[in-house]
């Protein structure tokens, strides 16, 4: 079936109704004019499964095979030239190969930086990857300027380097905004960003009872397919980090059921996290014991 472009124009505008979109629009980067980013802006509490919709039949226009949801410190960091070598390799090879998506804070710092550097030498342009950043509105450097409807906005390569602020990655194609109502306060994105994205997964680790929920899809446009979704493998890809990085981890695997993958070696929480898994796994039977154990 062919949408023509009046349609597609449609269609978005009545997902952006139902989301709530407070602002939205495009980013040209001075970096790279070529590829604008779209943008969207969003109350805290807006719906997961229309923002889902709305990557799946309008800005990514199909269902991804894999999730890759990278989190990590925030500050400035060097990884190890080994380890570099092989989460470059590594990510870029399965993002080009499967056509994953890949899911990052969004902003030109950290671990989310490194990301944006690493897709950005994927060598194939006829398949751009969807690198989509998550952030806090309040803590966006030059977010004023993203105050539109629609329109196209020229993200100046230097910002202030306010405390509490970042400014935007360039090599992000999509960012999706929360707007929880603070200033210069990191971690108001954490608890969306979870539930979007154990709502693409559409249930794939979760128990069957909560598939049958998490499959739902309340807008008219997707209750007109009769096909079912498919669900979506998703992983947490944990890369050093600190306070911010725990309570994404916390949000992914205690409340949302998403398995999460520590590329140890890296560093702080990550290192911490990888040993205390390691630990856990040497002494199960033990544990495991225990537990049994009548009282």
């Amino acid at each position: 079936m062919t949408h023509h472009p009046a349609q597609n124009r449609q269609e978005t505008n009545q997902l952006y109704t139902s989301i709530g979109v407070i602002s939205h629009g495009t980013i040209t980067f001075a970096e790279d004019t070529s590829n604008p980013a779209k943008f969207i802006s969003i109350p805290s509490n807006a719906s997961v499964q229309h923002v889902k919709e709305l990557l799946f039949r309008q800005w990514c226009s199909e269902r991804p095979p894999l999730v890759i949801s990278v989190a990590g410190g925030a500050k400035k960091y060097t990884m190890k030239p080994k380890l570099l070598k092989a989460f470059r390799s590594g990510l870029l090879k399965v993002a080009r190969t499967t056509g994953a998506w890949i899911i990052t804070g969004g902003t030109n710092t950290g671990i989310m930086k490194l990301v944006g550097e690493i897709v950005q030498q994927n060598p194939d342009r006829s398949r751009p990857i969807h690198l989509i950043g998550i952030a806090t509105w309040g803590c966006v450097s030059g977010v004023e300027q993203l105050a539109v409807r629609g329109s196209n906005v020229v993200y100046p390569k230097s910002h202030s380097n306010a405390s509490g602020e970042a400014p935007l990655e360039p090599n992000h194609s999509e960012f999706i905004f929360i707007d929880d109502g603070t200033a210069r306060k990191y971690g108001g994105e954490i608890e969306f960003r979870a539930q979007l994205t154990q709502a693409i997964s559409g249930g794939f680790f979760a128990p069957r009872s909560a598939c049958s929920v998490n499959m739902e899809t309340p807008s008219k446009a997707a209750s007109q397919s009769s096909r079912p979704e498919k669900p979506v493998p998703v992983i947490l890809l944990v890369v050093e980090g600190g306070p911010f990085t725990v309570k994404t981890v916390h949000e992914a695997v205690v409340q949302n059921n998403i398995p999460v993958v520590f590329f140890e070696g890296t560093g702080r929480c990550c290192n911490l996290f990888a040993k205390a898994v390691r630990l856990y796994d040497d002494n199960r039977r033990n544990f495991e014991d225990t537990e049994g154990a009548s009282p």
